[in-house]
């Protein structure tokens, strides 16, 4: 039996209405296109991010004061505040934890529970200081060099052909004729140092440093997705 002009119409709105609900949906449990999978962004700066979790919340109260720019995030793990505290600056109050965070792109400075992170861009890298290690992130021509408590991984780029080597082993990426490709030594986040951020949580809510922002040059940190990450909780 053919299908009447009311029925195709209808098919049509359901189908629309079903587009609209998986949407929806992603917004909702994927990846937040700033900062990353199963986060939702509260604040984007230069640096990069102040964010909430929903999957660790799940049930919660959000409120913001228009005027003073308090915010505040309520939740079976009790409140969290969060207060503007000048350009790109923000102090996160838990009710165990705290943090402090100020910078720009090119320099942060992040206080967690008194203890002091640094990030700094410059002409010889990203550099990266914790109380208890250091990171250096450089760019050698067509070469990039990872240092850090794990050691040193290197990865170098010929025409399209990459090559890494790092404390576990070697990786390769060879392109072939026709488009396809061969890999070696994988999976590559097996190799330490590749992180895309650096990302410090208070009961479900965090900050996210974001490598990507801060040296946009680094073709590591542009190849990089949101994992793996330097985490502080």
């Amino acid at each position: 039996m053919p299908i009447s002009a009311r029925e195709t119409a209808a098919m049509k709105a359901s189908s629309v209405l079903f587009a609209g609900l998986l949407a929806c949906m992603s917004i909702q449990t994927g990846a937040d296109e700033v900062s990353g999978p199963f986060r939702m962004t509260l604040a984007d700066e230069a640096w990069g991010t102040i964010y909430y979790v929903p999957s660790q919340l799940v049930t919660y109260r959000y409120t913001r004061n228009s005027e003073t720019g308090e915010r505040e995030m309520s939740s079976k793990h009790g409140k969290v505040k969060i207060f503007e505290a000048g350009i790109g600056a923000y102090d996160v109050v838990g009710p165990k934890h705290s943090l402090k965070v100020e910078g720009s792109s090119s320099e942060v400075k992040v206080t967690f529970d008194n203890k002091v992170y640094t990030f700094s861009h410059s002409p010889a890298g990203l550099k990266i200081t914790t109380p208890k290690d250091s990171y250096h992130y450089a760019n050698k021509g067509e070469d990039i060099s990872a240092v850090g408590p794990f050691g040193r991984t290197l990865i170098r780029n010929q025409n399209g052909h990459y090559h890494v080597t790092s404390p576990k082993g070697e990786y390769s990426y060879t392109p072939l004729e026709g488009g396809g490709f061969e890999v070696k030594g994988g999976p590559l986040m097996s190799h330490p140092g590749l992180y895309r951020g650096a990302s410090f949580t208070i009961d479900g809510v965090g900050v996210f440093i974001d490598f990507r922002k801060m040296d946009p040059d680094n073709a590591l940190f542009r190849f990089l997705e949101f994992q793996p990450q330097l985490e502080y909780k």
